[in-house]
């Protein structure tokens, strides 16, 4: 009797583990309606001062899977072409640019691996964005900068832009969005007489937007403007791709790179840059897929 009633329990279990499997209890979960039926191993990304080899071990073990490629683009278009293609399968973003590339984006999700580094799932923002500058020649201007975004942060100034550029960007992409877009050249003018010259790649999307011609609009206009009025400065901009963008740093082509994260757990070049306070937080780092 003993013997049967330990049959009728084995077979109880593999029916009951047969049917989770049905369900897919033992899939790896997708937030935004994403499939999970496709398992990644080739992984893109946008191009950055990380190499190839780098970002292969670096990515793998951020969100825990086994990756046997990876490859770098020049932006965004050009990874998401890469996706669709089925030439990669998930491209990495940042929080932001992940949650943006979602909404302007017809199909694509987020992956959600329960296997992600600890680091991913802290509390804690994982880095900030902030402005970098070339150090000794820069020290002044980022203090000008600093004393720019404490105030804009105090007064509600801040939170303005953000909520307008960066949490509603999506509804500039529309036909009757994109006449309401913000540009260099409708920028309040500062009364003083020296200019920032700023560099953007657009490799960090809402925060860096360029249109179909190349030309900045959105969030980094947005909040230049307002650094701009705030330290006397004229803002001028200047187009640099992401990969060279610190040689024309330290060159001198430009005087802030927009966009450039930094904090407690990422590699600051102290010896050559320096950086602005943050004006934005990132929590994570995320892996994007297209949702079949």
């Amino acid at each position: 009797m003993k013997e049967k009633n330990k049959i009728f329990t084995a077979l109880i279990m593999v029916l009951v583990l047969f049917l989770l499997a049905g369900i897919g209890a033992f899939k790896p979960k997708l937030v935004s309606g994403g499939s999970g039926n496709k398992k990644i191993r080739k992984l893109g990304g946008v191009e950055c001062r990380m190499p190839e080899n780098s970002a292969l071990v670096f990515f793998g073990s951020t969100f825990g899977v086994n990756l046997t490629s990876y490859k770098a683009y020049k932006d965004f278009d050009e990874a998401l072409f890469s996706l669709k293609a089925g030439k990669v399968d998930a491209i990495w973003a940042c929080d932001v640019s992940a949650d943006y590339l979602i909404k302007t984006n017809e199909n694509l999700v987020k992956s959600d691996y329960t296997d992600m580094s600890d680091i991913q799932k802290t509390a804690d923002p994982r880095f900030s964005f902030g402005m970098a500058l070339k150090k000794d020649s820069g020290e002044a201007l980022r203090d000008e900068i600093n004393s720019a975004l404490k105030s804009m942060k105090s007064d509600g100034t801040l939170d303005s832009i953000i909520d307008r550029y960066v949490t509603g960007a999506e509804v500039f992409e529309t036909e009757e969005g994109k006449k309401n877009r913000f540009y260099p050249d409708m920028m309040k003018k500062a009364s003083g007489n020296g200019t920032v010259t700023v560099g953007i790649s657009g490799a960090v999307p809402p925060l860096e937007l360029l249109d179909e011609d190349g030309d900045p609009y959105g969030f980094c206009v947005a909040m230049m403007e307002e650094v701009g009025l705030r330290t006397g400065k004229k803002v001028k901009f200047v187009r640099l791709d992401n990969e060279t963008a610190f040689t024309q740093l330290l060159s001198g082509r430009v005087d802030v790179i927009f966009s450039y994260g930094t904090g407690r757990i990422t590699t600051e070049y102290k010896q050559k840059f320096i950086v602005t306070d943050g004006y934005l937080d990132m929590q994570r780092y995320e892996m994007l897929q297209i949702n079949k």
